[in-house]
């Protein structure tokens, strides 16, 4: 019972909400539009003896309700302007380490090579003759691959009907890093009922497994009581298998392996990997209680799609940088997140149950509460390159259809994720039965308790007030609303415009952040000779980029809101969503995409 209650957390809310609104919009039954048609109720005339007089306590709790509203959803655009500008200082920094180059030269191979300073000899990087790359441009390596401690990355490359062409190019890019054949652990986490899971296997590691340190294959079985097919049972059962073959060292507590949890079509930058090393060892007494994570960006296809779809993505991206600001208690993962494997131990692996659909967020919760709240989360600033959902439609209005729907898709399997609420409040209730000193009174609980509210509460709140505060002021005269409730909607209407107006801000900082990260990659995949990766220029003067500044809030309702009332109220029935992918785009070698 306590499982159901906890997981329907969101919907109650949503029950609750509605009951607060019917019982403080009662007057508006006697709007001469319903006479005739609704029976209107006695309503005493209240008396004006100060703000609050004549207002009954729904009134009152809605006034107050929706002005915190408001002045969350402003600070949230405060936060990620915040973020952004920090995080774009940042960036230039990891590029500014990158330049701070040592002379290295090279004896001109026929295929690439480059010395790592480790306590394994120099080994070549050789890519398949697919795919092989020229790195010839530079013959120098950063001055943080000059160290001689290293980590052995575990990247797990979760798939479940995924494009084969997807993986390739994921795998190509990785292949293009200096260390990936001295430090790169690919493991690809297939689905057992996928029908050609082993096939794709067997060919994506025929093709790859000279360029990197190791490459394994793990099926996920199906029919397994309990778990879903997914990326959360595809990731947990990777882990298992890292586990098995980092035994020994787990055993004799000397285990320098990082577990990289990646999509199917994220693209990831060499410095992403450096910068994970940096921090490792400049905190290292603090590093077995670390998660990693980084923004994402979508650059690849965005300038493809509809604008509704661009401005979803966008703000998803945004929900995890607002996070990731300097001095924030916790930041929430997005897609792509890395943790050293014996914390993963330490906390039981990933959960594969239907509760865990969220599975970088819930790993990051599992992580949080196991370690009694001690968990220290560190910003990437090296972002992740994704792509938008596309459609296999080829033009006209069949492709924008098709595309808002799969977007729907996805964004129903993000706000599915409102399930780990339910997961963080058994915890919570868990510690604070039967541990007399709670460390959960820490501020970092409450922040991590508000970033959940933010996540599956907030969209459909400021979505269901808005709508029956429009209504309200449309069917009620204006002389006849109390004075505080006008000034509450005079207030909101105000923040409203701020946000909005902040939400510009935000997106003109995004644009310089966005052109950065991109020269950056293409640089990297053109001297990795890797053409087919796609690449999506912002234009802000473009009238499909200037769309997006007024598009977003309608990208919000349809792709967050929406989703999350749909989310939120099947749960009180089932928890089980099926795990469908949403098609990626193919890029051709010749896909500049600068429009």
């Amino acid at each position: 019972m306590l499982g159901w209650v906890t997981r329907c957390l969101p919907g109650f809310s949503l029950i609750s909400l509605a009951l607060l609104l019917l019982c403080a919009f009662t007057d508006i039954l006697e709007s001469p539009m319903l006479k005739g048609f609704l029976p209107t109720p006695s309503i005493t005339p209240p008396t004006q003896n100060g703000p609050w007089s004549g207002l009954g306590l729904a009134q009152k709790a809605f006034i107050i309700y929706t002005v915190l509203l408001h002045v969350h959803t402003f600070g949230f655009t405060i936060r990620l302007a915040w973020s952004i500008s920090r995080t774009l200082q940042s960036t230039k920094e990891v590029f500014q380490r990158r330049l701070a180059t040592s002379p290295f030269p090279s004896p001109k191979p026929t295929r690439p090579e480059y010395q790592l300073y480790s306590d394994a000899p120099p080994s070549p990087v050789s890519l398949p003759d697919a795919t092989i790359s020229s790195f010839d441009k530079k013959d120098f390596i950063t001055v943080h691959e000059l160290t001689e401690k290293e980590l052995i990355h575990a990247i797990i490359l979760p798939n479940y009907c995924e494009d084969l062409h997807t993986l390739e190019t994921t795998l190509k890019v990785l292949a293009s890093h200096p260390r990936a054949k001295s430090q790169y652990e690919i493991y690809l986490a297939m689905e057992q009922k996928e029908a050609i899971a082993a096939d794709k296997a067997g060919h994506l590691v025929s093709t790859f497994e000279h360029c990197f340190l190791d490459i394994h294959t793990t099926f996920h079985p199906a029919g397994i009581k309990g778990e879903i097919a997914g990326k959360s049972s595809n990731v947990a059962c990777a882990a298992r298998r890292i586990m098995e073959v980092h035994r020994t060292e787990l055993k004799m507590d000397c285990c320098d392996v990082m577990v990289t949890v990646m999509d199917a079509d994220t693209h990831l930058s060499r410095d992403y990997f450096t910068e994970i090393l940096r921090l490792h060892y400049l905190h290292e007494d603090e590093a077995d209680r670390s998660i990693y994570c980084c923004p994402i960006l979508f650059d690849r296809n965005s300038h493809e799609v509809p604008a509704l779809v661009r401005c979803a993505d966008l703000m998803w991206g945004f929900a995890g940088l607002s996070t990731m600001y300097p001095g924030t208690w916790i930041s929430i993962p997005t897609s792509v997140y890395s943790l050293p494997l014996s914390l993963a131990e330490k906390v039981g692996g990933w959960d594969s149950d239907p509760t865990a659909i969220g599975e970088d967020m819930h790993m990051l919760l599992k992580c949080y509460f196991e370690t009694a709240g001690n968990i220290i989360s560190r910003v990437v600033h090296s972002p992740a390159s994704q792509c938008n959902v596309s459609s296999d439609s080829r033009h006209g209005w069949r492709r924008t259809v098709d595309t808002c729907a799969a977007r729907y898709r996805q964004a129903l399997r993000h706000m599915w994720g409102a399930l780990d609420t339910g997961f963080a409040a058994r915890r919570t209730l868990g510690y604070l039965r039967f541990h007399h000193r709670c460390s959960f009174l820490h501020p970092r609980h409450f922040a991590l308790l508000s970033l959940l509210w933010e996540a599956h509460f907030l969209p459909a709140h400021l979505t269901i007030v808005m709508i029956f505060s429009v209504i309200y002021k449309f069917l009620t005269p204006a002389t006849q609303i109390h004075p505080t409730l006008a000034w509450a909607f005079t207030v909101t209407e105000i923040l409203r415009a701020l946000s909005f107006i902040g939400m510009n801000g935000c997106l003109f900082l995004y644009e310089w952040w966005h052109k950065l990260h991109l020269d950056s990659r293409m640089e990297d995949m053109n001297e990795a000779n890797i053409g087919d990766t796609g690449c999506a220029r912002r234009l802000w003067y473009r009238p499909q980029f200037l769309i997006d500044r007024i598009c977003f809030p309608i990208a919000g309702t349809v792709f967050g809101a929406v989703p999350t009332l749909h989310a939120v109220l099947s749960h009180f029935w089932t928890d089980r969503l099926v795990y469908r992918v949403s098609k990626k785009p193919t890029f051709s070698l010749e896909a500049v995409g600068l429009a």
